[in-house]
C-alpha cells in the first residue's frame, strides 16, 4: 500500500513539527497514516463531545521539514474523514516547495567533509541507536528556526549543547507550548494561553579539556556535602553566573517578560545521573540532612548553607540574592541524552531486529518517611513500564523548574503543565508535580532479544 496504518507514539514523533506538538484539544487521535519513507503523515481526529472527525495531513518540504497541508473538521463519519484524509496525503507528489521567507534548511547528515565527534559516529553508524537517529533527526526537522551553525556543532564539539536544545524543543511542544525562535538571543520564547517566557539553553561543561572517546562513568563523591555542595555544584554556580553576565534583562524584547535559564549537565562522563540534587541546594542554599525524631523514626529536613566547598567559596544560594531577581526559574534535566532519544524512538515504533532496551534506575518515593528511592529495571516494551505514566513515557517526564522566590516576573507554573516544579513556601522547599512516579536517575541499557 502507497499509505500504511502507523501507531499513536509514532505520529506524536512527526507531529512535533506542529507549532505546540501533538496536542489536539478537544480532539484526541483516532488513527494515523504515513506514506512510504514518511513523505507524508496524516491522522484522524475524534471530537468526544460531539463524535465528529477532523482530518490532518502533513507533507514534506523539499528540505525534508513537515508542515501542515491539509486541516478539516466537520466529518460526521469515520469512513468520509478516512476517505477524504487519503486524497490529501499524495504520496506519489514531489516534496511541497519551500514557504516564502524560509531558507532551505541543511541537513543534519550532510557532514561537508567535517570531522564528527564519536558521539555523532554511535548516532549515525551504529545499529543499536538507529532510533535515537530517528528521533533526533524528526526533532531537528520541528526547530523552528535553528541558528546557523547548528548542523556543524551538531557534529563536532558542541554535540551535547545542541542535543540539549533538542530535547527542549520535544519537551516544551508536547505540552502544548508555542516554541518560536524569532530572536537570535534568547533561544526560545515560550508561549502557552496567556503565559510567556524567554528560555537560554546552557549546558555544564567540564572545566578542561572534554575527554575523548566514552570513558568510563564517574562515580559521585562519597561525601554527602561533597556530593551535594561540591563540585557538581561548583559548576552549575559557575555556569549559570557566566550566563547571567550576559544581561538577556537588559534585552528590549525580554524586558518585563519572564526570563528563565534551562540547564543541563556534562561536565563528566555520566554525571547527569547522581547530580540533579547538587542544583537545589546551589540554588536555594540548602544542605539536606537526616535527623533522628522524637518517636525514633529518622526524617529528612535542610539546613541553611553560606558557601559550597572548595578552594573559591562561592556564595551559596542564588536564588537569595536580589540582584538576580530577573531570573524567573531554573529549568533542569538529566534526559538530553542519547538514551532518552533511544527510547522515544524505539516506543514510537523504530526497533533493529535483536534489540531490546530495559530502563533501570530510580523512581521517586512518595511516603512521608522515605528516606530512599524506589529501584525498578523494566523492559520498555512492557506492559509494566507503559503503564508508570498516563500515555506512557513522555519527553518532558524528567523536567524540573525551580522557581525563584524572588522573582520580579515569575514564571507562572502552568506554561508548564507537564513539569515538576519547585518552590520556596514558609521556608521549606517544597514540591508540585503531574507525575505519580518521578525518575530520579536511570540508564538505558541495550541487550539482544531472546
Amino acid at each position: 500500500m502507497a499509505v500504511t496504518p502507523i501507531g499513536r507514539r509514532e505520529f506524536e514523533l512527526y507531529a512535533l513539527s506542529l507549532p505546540r506538538g501533538p496536542n489536539f484539544e478537544p480532539y484526541v487521535l483516532h488513527s494515523a497514516w504515513r506514506a512510504a519513507k514518511a513523505s507524508s503523515v496524516g491522522a484522524v481526529l475524534l471530537d468526544p463531545d460531539d463524535q465528529s472527525f477532523r482530518i490532518l495531513a502533513l507533507r514534506r518540504q523539499i528540505d525534508d521539514r513537515l508542515i501542515v497541508t491539509h486541516d478539516e473538521d466537520g466529518f460526521r463519519t469515520l469512513g468520509g474523514a478516512t476517505t477524504a484524509l487519503m486524497s490529501t496525503l499524495r504520496p506519489d507528489e514531489p516534496p511541497e516547495a519551500l514557504q516564502p521567507c524560509d531558507k532551505r534548511r541543511p541537513g543534519l547528515l550532510d557532514t561537508e567533509g567535517r570531522t564528527t565527534c564519536e558521539r555523532f559516529q554511535l548516532l549515525t553508524g551504529s545499529v543499536s541507536h538507529i532510533a535515537a537517529l530517528v528521533a533526533v533527526h524528526e526533532t531537528y526537522l520541528a526547530m523552528p528556526r535553528p541558528d546557523n551553525n547548528f548542523v556543524s556543532d551538531f557534529q563536532t564539539d558542541n554535540f551535547d549543547s545542541r542535543l540539549w536544545e533538542l530535547y527542549l524543543v520535544a519537551a516544551f511542544r508536547e505540552q502544548g507550548v508555542h516554541v518560536s525562535q524569532e530572536q537570535p538571543s534568547p533561544d526560545f520564547l515560550l508561549e502557552r494561553h496567556s503565559h510567556s517566557c524567554y528560555v537560554e539553553a546552557v549546558t555544564a561543561n567540564p572545566s578542561g579539556e572534554r575527554a575523548q572517546g566514552f570513558p568510563p562513568p564517574l562515580h559521585p563523591p562519597d561525601d554527602r556535602a561533597e556530593r551535594l555542595i561540591g563540585p557538581a555544584a561548583v559548576r552549575f554556580a559557575k555556569t549559570l553566573r557566566s550566563k547571567l553576565q550576559r544581561n538577556y534583562e537588559s534585552m528590549s524584547h525580554v524586558k518585563g517578560t519572564p526570563f528563565a535559564l534551562a540547564l543541563a549537565d556534562f561536565h563528566a562522563p555520566s554525571s547527569m545521573v547522581w547530580s540533579a540534587t547538587a542544583l537545589p541546594c546551589y540554588l536555594y542554599g540548602i544542605l539536606p540532612e537526616t535527623l533522628d525524631g522524637p518517636d525514633g523514626r529518622r526524617f529528612a529536613s535542610a539546613a541553611p548553607v553560606k558557601g559550597l566547598l572548595g578552594a573559591q567559596a562561592i556564595p551559596a544560594g542564588l536564588f537569595r540574592d536580589p540582584s538576580i531577581a530577573h531570573l524567573s526559574a531554573v529549568i533542569f534535566s538529566n534526559s538530553a541524552t542519547l538514551g532518552k532519544f533511544n527510547r522515544m524512538g524505539f516506543l514510537a515504533g523504530f526497533r533493529p531486529p535483536g534489540l531490546k532496551m530495559v530502563r533501570a534506575g530510580d523512581l521517586f518515593d512518595p511516603s512521608p518517611d522515605a528516606l530512599k528511592p524506589i529501584p525498578f529495571a523494566l523492559d520498555i516494551l512492557s506492559d509494566e513500564y507503559g503503564a508508570m505514566w498516563p500515555g506512557g513515557e513522555a519527553w518532558c517526564l524528567e523536567l524540573e523548574v525551580f522557581h525563584n522566590p524572588l522573582a520580579t516576573s515569575p514564571l507562572e507554573p502552568d506554561l508548564l503543565p507537564g513539569a515538576t516544579h519547585w518552590f520556596e513556601q514558609g521556608g521549606e522547599i517544597i514540591c508540585s508535580t503531574p507525575w505519580e512516579r518521578r525518575v530520579l536517575s536511570s540508564v538505558t541499557n541495550l541487550l539482544p532479544d531472546k
